[in-house]
């Protein structure tokens, strides 16, 4: 697998990196040129399951871009003299910068037909920032195992243990310390900063994946493993998007369940690309 290692610097100065795939063949089998990939919360561009993906969405004729966003890793560095930056820190919203600096660069490549893309939290940013931001050049979005953020689902979910984390959040928020920690294993496990943590899961559910899957203006696409949506597996969070969005029925949105595979497709790499490539090639 050969790739090429990219950089680019957002309009507020964080530098992120990737792996660019170019397409292997010429005979590309969809109008989408390439996707811009952004990982899931906590992780980073170089999983393996991206670069399998990348690579075999590059031997079918189409780019693929694995890419960093702000929230790689738990807590990151970010810019020289600035705040620390991270899973831990990030907001939803900042994924439009994110893209933007990537599709600029996938433009200076000569990519003029997109998919904006993305796995769990990366999957919820792709669908929100394309409904705010309608990017010129992308003609689609594939979600690959998005949770719904929607406040008094998780509630209803988790019940009194997730009300009372969002109030020690909010405590945290109204005694001055926004950047106080909270480690938790719901609605899965991470670390948060009181900010984050109320701004993700926010009252006004500003971030609910159904609502802005409404709103991209192109056709997309909303992957799911069967085992993430039900069953010792479940990721209640992408089992309620799942559902919920089947519940919608937009015209311009497919959702797909991958029988066997959970959160992370462990042994159905394949079956995800079979998926993605399958849609694709419809556009």
């Amino acid at each position: 697998m050969l790739v090429d290692l990219v950089e680019v610097t957002t309009t507020d100065g964080l530098t992120l990196g990737g792996a660019y795939l170019a397409a292997t063949v010429t005979n590309r089998p969809s109008p989408i040129e390439c996707l811009c990939f952004l990982h899931g919360d906590g992780g980073h561009f170089y999983r393996p399951l991206y670069l399998e993906l990348g690579a075999r969405l590059a031997a079918s004729g189409i780019a693929f871009l694995a890419a960093n966003r702000r929230g790689h890793d738990l807590v990151s560095r970010g810019a020289r003299g600035g705040s620390l930056q991270g899973y831990a820190h990030e907001s939803v919203d900042a994924a439009r910068l994110d893209y933007a600096a990537w599709l600029a660069f996938l433009q200076e490549r000569g990519h003029h037909a997109m998919a904006v893309s993305g796995h769990s939290g990366g999957a919820v940013r792709a669908v929100y920032a394309q409904a705010k931001e309608h990017f010129a050049g992308v003609h689609a979005v594939v979600s690959v195992s998005p949770g719904e953020y929607e406040h008094q689902g998780l509630v209803d979910t988790y019940g009194e243990a997730f009300a009372q984390l969002y109030r020690q959040a909010q405590t945290s928020l109204a005694e001055g310390q926004p950047d106080a920690y909270l480690r938790t294993d719901i609605p899965f496990r991470a670390m948060w900063t009181a900010q984050a943590l109320v701004d993700t899961f926010h009252v006004d559910n500003r971030y609910s994946l159904t609502r802005h899957a409404a709103e991209t203006g192109c056709p997309t696409l909303c992957v799911f493993g069967a085992e993430e949506c039900a069953g010792p597996q479940v990721e209640p969070t992408a089992g309620v998007a799942m559902r919920r969005l089947r519940a919608a029925n937009y015209a311009h949105v497919t959702v797909d369940v991958i029988e066997g595979a959970n959160h992370a497709y462990a042994g159905r790499e394949v079956a995800l690309f079979e998926s993605l490539l399958g849609w694709l090639v419809t556009l």
